[in-house]
């Protein structure tokens, strides 16, 4: 029996109407992380309809203080000023870490569009933090080196890391509603989410002049579990609806931006979408604080027990996260030098 069986509740009036009008849902999750049962029931079947239909949504009262998130603004801000020279000493390497220049990202992952056009952006990739020692450091895995920190901004490193732990915390939070939205135990994803990878995509988005077909971030679909993205006061993104128009995501002091990816909509068998979404030039400086929550890098996609019934053939293959991201970094992000390095 599901969540909304055993409760009686239906979808909230808000979250249905945002869904018949195509607007982004805002849910007040404050009763759900205080543990208010009816509230934890509520935000279950709400977020079922949401990931079955739109697959994007925004909370609020979510926990993160704003000041953080501010602080956090100002800081790569400050990174996207550096020089020039000085963000390509830290260009991206092997590990997918580091400074990933203009021009450097084609998104042919997309599932509508055969883009072959490079977007216009700056970005800076940080992965969960390790140290030297640890073991995959040491094997070299593929994505999990060590960050690459701009030493030139001292307050930099603790702020990101403080704003990734914090994260972190709240997407672990969140983890029970989306097992309940799927019919499963509260506790059901505990042991694949023991060791959490996650990765901040810091951004900047300046105003610029586009070619027909280009864009500052290419319509596309994350590779994640959970992306969790905190609004600035500039807009820009836009998600594709279930009719196909492009819904902007309106700026709302305090609100944070949530959707699933790739990954998760394997693991339930297409039940909760990944939705494509894009960002168009910004009329000003745009940055972002992208932050992709992921399971343990061992845990396999095979669907959930809710989502394929006996004897059906899973739509995707099963495959481990880790192997996940390889293929949809590699297949998105220009390595080579000569290539970063073209205008």
């Amino acid at each position: 029996m599901s969540v909304a069986e055993e409760s009686g509740l239906s979808v909230s009036s808000n979250v249905a109407q945002c869904l018949v009008d195509e607007r982004i849902p805002v849910i007040d999750i404050s009763g759900y992380l205080s543990g208010d049962p009816q509230a934890v029931e509520q935000f279950a079947v709400d977020l079922r309809a949401i990931q079955e239909d739109l697959g994007f949504y925004c909370i609020v009262n979510h926990g993160v203080d704003q000041s953080l998130i501010d602080s956090a603004f100002d800081q790569i801000a400050e990174l996207f000023a550096l020089p020039e020279d000085v963000k390509m000493n830290h260009k991206v390497d092997f590990h997918h870490q580091g400074f990933i220049p203009n021009k450097a990202m084609i998104l042919r992952w997309s599932k509508i569009t055969k883009n072959e056009k490079k977007d216009l952006n700056e970005a800076w990739a940080f992965m969960r933090e390790r140290t030297a020692d640890d073991p995959k450091v040491v094997a070299n895995i593929r994505h999990r080196g060590l960050n690459q920190w701009p030493e030139a901004l001292p307050e930099f490193r603790k702020t990101l890391l403080n704003y990734q732990e914090t994260m972190a915390d709240l997407a672990t939070r969140m983890l029970p509603a989306y097992a309940l939205a799927l019919d499963l135990p509260a506790d059901y994803f505990d042991d694949k989410f023991s060791t959490p990878e996650y990765y901040n995509r810091c951004a900047w988005y300046p105003p610029v002049d586009v070619e027909e077909g280009q864009f500052s971030l290419s319509p596309h679909s994350d590779h994640s579990s959970m992306t969790y993205l905190p609004l600035m006061d500039v807009p820009g993104l836009q998600v594709m609806s279930p009719t196909g128009k492009w819904i902007e995501v309106e700026p709302l002091r305090g609100a944070i931006v949530v959707n699933t990816g790739e990954f998760f909509n394997r693991w339930t068998n297409g039940r909760f979408i990944a939705t494509p979404h894009r960002v168009v030039p910004p009329t000003k400086d745009r940055y972002a604080l992208t932050f992709f929550y992921n399971c343990n890098d061992e845990t396999v996609a095979d669907p959930f027990p809710s989502c394929i019934a006996p004897g059906e053939t899973p739509k995707s293959e099963p495959m481990s996260f880790h192997d996940f991201f390889v293929t949809y970094m590699d297949g998105n992000y220009i390595y080579r030098t000569a290539e970063m390095d073209q205008d």
